[in-house]
Parts: C-alpha cells; sequence; structure tokens
C-alpha cells in the first residue's frame, strides 16, 4: 500500500437468476460503478470520508453501516492484517434495489479494494469466496467478479463458478422502473415446496437456457427463460411487468425476465432491435402508470478490475 496513491476499482452491474436459473445463474452488464480510494495512515477504515455521485448519492451511509467499508474491514480480517482509512470517492450508476446488483457491486469492490491495499493476499477465487459468503448467494458475486455469463454453486462457504463468454451481437435492454424492491421482500413471496411438476419444468427450461449461451442459439432463450420458480411469484410485486415482458417479445427481443428479484425487467436483443424494444417495454410500464426508463446494454467479460 503507498499513502496518498489513489486506487481505483471499477465493477459492473449483474443480471442474477435470468429465468429459470434460480439462485444459480448471473451475467455481468456493461454498466459500472468505479471506486477511488486514498488511504491515509493512522486514520481508522471506519472514519474514511465519503463522497458520491450519481444512483442514490443522497442514500451513501458512513462506517460499518456503508457496505464497501464493511466488506473492506472484514477482508483484512480474513486475512489477518488491517488496513487504514482515507478518502472515498463513489461514481455510482447501478441504481439502489432495482436487481442490478448494485449490493454485489459495493461488497465485491470492498473486498477487490482491500485485497489491493494488502498487497493482494486473495487470488480471484478467493475473492469470489469472500464476496458470494459477504452477499449470500453467488448468482451476482460471480458475474460481478469474473465476468461473462455465469453458473455458480457455493457450498460450505466455497463457490465453485464457470464462466462463458456472451456473444457479442447479442444487447441486454433494462428497463428501469421508478421504485425500488428489495429483495427480502422478493423472497418473502416465494412458497417453501414447489410439486415435483415445476422442478422438472425449471430443469428443462435452464437446459434450454444454457444451451442459448453455450451454442449461442437465441430461439433457445424464450423457453430457457420461462421460469416457475420465483418469476410467477414476483410479478405480482411489480406493476406492469406481465406486460413490460409481451411487449418486448413482440417487439422483437429473444426473450425477457425479472432482473435479479426485480423490479427492473430485462430482455435480450438483437443489436438492430434494441431500442425499439426499450421502447415497447417502457409503454408497458406506463400503461400501468409506472415511470421507467430503458438502457441498451453491452456484456461486460471482464468482471471486476483495477483501472
Amino acid at each position: 500500500m503507498t499513502e496518498n496513491k489513489t486506487y481505483i476499482v471499477r465493477v459492473p452491474a449483474t443480471t442474477a437468476n435470468i429465468g429459470s436459473g434460480f439462485d444459480t445463474l448471473g451475467m455481468s452488464l456493461g454498466l459500472y460503478n468505479v471506486v477511488q480510494f486514498v488511504p491515509a495512515e493512522g486514520t481508522p477504515l471506519v472514519e474514511t470520508k465519503i463522497e458520491a455521485e450519481g444512483e442514490g448519492a443522497g442514500q451513501i451511509t458512513e462506517g460499518l453501516d456503508n457496505m464497501i467499508i464493511k466488506a473492506m474491514d472484514e477482508t483484512a480480517r480474513e486475512a489477518g492484517k488491517s488496513i487504514p482509512g482515507g478518502k472515498m470517492y463513489l461514481i455510482n450508476r447501478i441504481p439502489f434495489a432495482r436487481g442490478l446488483g448494485s449490493s454485489s457491486a459495493a461488497i465485491a469492490s470492498g473486498v477487490f479494494l482491500a485485497n489491493m491495499l494488502m498487497g493482494e493476499p486473495f487470488n480471484r477465487k478467493e475473492i469470489l469466496d469472500i464476496t458470494a459468503a459477504m452477499e449470500g448467494h453467488p448468482d451476482n458475486a460471480a458475474p460481478a467478479i469474473l465476468g461473462g455469463f455465469c453458473m455458480a454453486l457455493l457450498k460450505d462457504g466455497n463457490v465453485t463458478a464457470e464462466r462463458i463468454d456472451i456473444p457479442s451481437h447479442w444487447k441486454a435492454v433494462v428497463t428501469i422502473p421508478d421504485f425500488e424492491l428489495h429483495t427480502e421482500k422478493a423472497r418473502a413471496v416465494l412458497p417453501d415446496s414447489y410439486p415435483r411438476s415445476d422442478a422438472v419444468h425449471n430443469i428443462g427450461a435452464v437446459s434450454f437456457l444454457m444451451a442459448a449461451f453455450m451454442y449461442q442459439k437465441p430461439e433457445y432463450l424464450k423457453l430457457g427463460l420461462d421460469d416457475v420458480i420465483h418469476v410467477p411469484y414476483r410479478l405480482n410485486l411489480i406493476p406492469g411487468a406481465s406486460d413490460v415482458i409481451r411487449n418486448a417479445e413482440r417487439a422483437g427481443a429473444y426473450g425477457a425476465t425479472i432482473s435479479g428479484s426485480g423490479p427492473t425487467i430485462i430482455a435480450f436483443a438483437p443489436a438492430d432491435r434494441a431500442e425499439k424494444v426499450g421502447i415497447a417495454m417502457v409503454n408497458g410500464f406506463a400503461a400501468a402508470h409506472i415511470t421507467s426508463r430503458y438502457l441498451v446494454l453491452d456484456f461486460d467479460h471482464n468482471g471486476i478490475m483495477a483501472v
């Protein structure tokens, strides 16, 4: 660690679940938060001064209430070391509580930044394990760290993950409504058990979802996104969501579903139809009297990185 040096970390937004891949699949999007940190010896980590611009700038907390600071603190403890505080500047482009991995991005950036400050005692796999343990689920953590389309399984604190590159001519169209939906509320509506037919359906659907990405067959996406484990229950928490998904498909999307636990809806589309799909999705929300905006995004293939 060099005092007064500016350490800069860039972390991508992520979309998790991807329809039938509940709690196991996720992908990295070309929308980024940037964390700039200047350490100051003698300043406790919890006294780090934080400034922010962009999404949620007015909601940023300090000390251990801040997810980045908490992640830095826990990563240092994991390494048996201590790190100083300093000055932190956040450039936030990932909306809060919208199903685009803002919490995972904060945790991942804190873990990655602490690792840099300590001279990188942890490799990327260990960074993923620490991030997933703090986040609770690997489907956002894996693409945030690794980039691309990720399958991930968390067992006994260890993440097994694999990534696949996403076709460059596919676009993600994310339509973000003007209200928050916290993961806790979205999980609370899910049943405690499912009939065998639902389990069998999702096994089939996720098989075609994997085939769509592995073999670049977009015609399988709509089938692969057809989830019965979480999507039908969460749609009721997002006014207009069913119409948004139908509008996306009618406008030429390969398929659409809830991003993460919502309320953002994500569609996958060819580049020449992406703008049309975004407009149709916004119109779907408008019919339910919900204001929204859409972004046409590339997919990120690098994951978190120092810049």
